[in-house]
């Protein structure tokens, strides 16, 4: 972790250790030297309850939780969505969609949105937003996934950002990389696809860029 007032918080939301955090952590050490606070938090450690649409989380209440039914990982994360300036979610694609960790993290926010009575009532309103995705075939779901990840920024009034960059990364909306159909489930596959490492590097640095632009 770096030490600096601007934070960037990543959520990684592949359910084992492969890939995806080769390319979170290459887009991570992109922006080292930046004098930014960046953490990763991994949605395979953590344990985080299904969503069930009750919308207690709307009402008033006495008590400063985010969640008016489950405690869990949320109840630690809540407060460092709310502190970050910037957000990058990263995700192996499965079945042309993000995980079933990231959505159930995805869905458990929803004590932050507009709507809620609570402390946490537009956390996320105005931060910056990157989606990282990785899938085993070069069209094979990514940009449905990072499509995903927008929604999800703008349905919390944020701000979305792709890479940026005048190199022409060939990935506007985000970075998205592939493993080569050829070398299978292989661990270190990404690192073979220099234009989705490139890309997770560029957008790291454009997340950077626009957080000072709105908040340094």
């Amino acid at each position: 972790m770096v030490s600096g007032s601007l934070k960037i918080l990543a959520i990684n939301g592949s359910p084992r250790k492969a890939n995806t955090d080769i390319l979170l952590n290459a887009a991570m050490e992109s922006v080292a030297g930046e004098n930014v606070e960046t953490e990763i938090l991994y949605l395979r450690k953590l344990d985080i309850r299904f969503c069930i649409g009750c919308f207690k989380c709307f009402d008033k209440h006495e008590n400063d939780f985010g969640c008016q039914v489950n405690r869990d990982a949320m109840d630690e994360m809540i407060p460092k969505l709310k502190s970050c300036h910037g957000l990058l979610l990263a995700t192996p694609v499965y079945f042309g969609q993000v995980t079933a960790q990231m959505k159930a993290f995805m869905d458990r926010t929803e004590p932050l949105l507009r709507y809620a009575q609570s402390p946490w009532r537009s956390a996320l309103k105005n931060k910056i937003g990157a989606g990282l995705v990785i899938g085993g075939n070069r069209h094979g779901g990514q940009e449905t996934t990072l499509q995903s990840i927008h929604h999800f920024f703008l349905i919390h009034d944020m701000v979305v950002v792709g890479t940026g960059s005048d190199d022409r990364p060939g990935c506007y909306l985000g970075a998205a990389a592939t493993t080569h159909p050829q070398r299978g489930r292989v661990i270190g596959a990404v690192k073979d696809d220099e234009l989705g490492v490139k890309a997770a590097r560029l957008l790291s640095r454009r997340l950077v860029e626009v957080v000072r632009r709105q908040f340094g």
